[in-house]
């Protein structure tokens, strides 16, 4: 299992990190910022990955490119908790 980290365009310290499914095609995403929450919920985002799908290990690669999220629904979600 490979889990993929990329900032977010035209941010400070935001990232997703993603995965494709082993079993079709979904794709999992974590949005995260680069702080100590962020690191534990990556953590967490990891660890449940391997556990839902039985792997023993994930690696992990950073992006070289930062992701640009073009769908405005998607943008709206990522956005939300920053409205309120």
């Amino acid at each position: 299992m490979t889990i993929i980290i990329r900032k977010l365009d035209n941010t400070e310290n935001e990232y997703l990190a993603y995965t494709k499914s082993l079993c079709g095609k979904p794709t999992y995403f974590l949005y995260f910022e680069d702080n100590i929450w962020g690191a534990v919920t990556l953590h967490k985002f990891i660890e449940m990955l391997k556990t839902f799908f039985e792997q023993d290990k994930a690696k992990v690669i950073i992006g070289d490119k930062s992701l640009t999220v073009k769908n405005k629904m998607v943008l709206d979600l990522i956005n939300k908790d920053q409205d309120e």
